[in-house]
């Protein structure tokens, strides 16, 4: 079997793998990039509401708070240097009862520790002089967030991948990774040759505990939690800014999507799946529409299914939050091979902010 070298090897070509072999460019002459579907981003990466986040929510020693906060503003940059269409329109996490106040009131703190800049309790008034199609008893001003074509970023990473003699296959599975001593071999379901490298970055996504377990770290099971988006052809250009309610103790909540052509959505609700299945209904619609109606009136002749996503969760159902994990295995016996366990959301958002850390702890 022939064996090509590689300074590098990344096992996914979503966001996150497409960042980090975008910055290890900057360091090594070959990077490897290998990607089981016939293109970049078709899970997680094109599954999400192309949100900006601020790094509000996150505890403030987590991975999440730092990466999503640092992130917020690589993300912004990197879009305004290579033309990126992205809006910085912001966030209104609404109160839909007056006793949730003392919620946003906490949350704020929580936002001000992780040095999230101009946040702001707003009145019922103002955000209804904001946004007047919004029903709220008061809510929380988040400048920082916004929203980003997922798309057109990932084409200019993947763009500046291959233009800096590095590589990404796709339609190529890994089957097997054999740590030897001069590094590790990969192998691919119904290809005969192998790739081989001293440094391996996990971001395999749904798939990254199955590629942990291959090298001999069982250690990661994911629990999959899917989420449902909806569309309506009314309202377009009548909102300014993201509209969000409080977050559940699984996810952001039901919020509206708000589209770069002015048009929106609603999404995601959560709830765990055994199997990644994409398929949607109306079978949650009443229960959908019934959070939507807290802040907006929408009938159910107005809403239609749109698509659905997977989050890669630690936690399993019913469990407290868990952060990233990014880790170099090394104590494990698994020198320079990199984890990127349950990278969900803020991952867009950290995505450039994760390809620094990554680089910073290859040793």
């Amino acid at each position: 079997m022939e064996i090509y070298k590689f300074d590098a090897i990344i096992i996914g070509a979503g966001i996150i793998g497409l960042a980090v072999a975008n910055e290890l460019c900057g360091r090594y002459n070959s990077i490897l990039v290998i990607e089981k579907e016939n293109t970049f981003g078709q899970h997680i990466s094109s599954r999400n509401s192309e949100v900006i986040h601020s790094g509000i929510y996150y505890s403030p020693d987590s991975m999440k708070a730092q990466l999503c906060v640092k992130g917020n503003q690589l993300m912004y940059d990197f879009a305004k240097k290579y033309n990126i269409n992205y809006k910085n329109c912001g966030k209104i996490i609404v109160a839909t009862v007056p006793i949730e106040m003392e919620q946003l009131e906490i949350l704020m703190k929580n936002g001000q520790k992780n040095n999230v800049k101009g946040l702001e309790l707003i009145s019922a008034s103002e955000v209804s002089k904001r946004e007047p199609i919004i029903k709220s008893a008061g809510g929380l001003s988040v400048p920082s967030a916004g929203i980003i074509d997922s798309h057109a970023l990932m084409h200019k990473l993947a763009y500046k991948i291959t233009s800096n003699n590095s590589n990404i296959v796709y339609n190529t599975e890994v089957d097997n990774i054999i740590n030897e001593n001069d590094g590790y071999r990969i192998t691919f379901k119904n290809i005969d040759y192998a790739a081989k490298s001293h440094i391996v970055i996990n971001s395999a996504g749904l798939w990254c505990d199955k590629i942990s377990k291959m090298v001999g770290v069982g250690d990661y099971r994911l629990h999959f939690c899917k989420g449902e988006y909806y569309k309506t052809s009314m309202y377009r250009n009548k909102l300014n800014a993201l509209i969000y309610p409080l977050p559940t103790k699984i996810s952001l909540g039901t919020h509206i999507v708000l589209h770069l052509d002015g048009s929106i959505g609603f999404g995601p609700n959560a709830y765990y799946i055994d199997e990644i299945d994409y398929s949607i209904d109306d079978s949650n619609k009443k229960k959908f529409l019934k959070n939507i109606n807290k802040y907006m009136d929408l009938t159910e002749e107005e809403l239609n299914e749109d698509f659905s996503g997977i989050r890669p969760k630690i936690q399993a159902q019913d469990k407290p939050q868990e952060d990233f994990i990014i880790k170099n295995e090394t104590e494990k016996g698994y020198h320079n091979f990199i984890n990127l366990i349950g990278i969900e959301s803020p991952g867009l958002t950290a995505s450039l902010a994760i390809a620094e850390y990554v680089k910073n702890i290859i040793d």
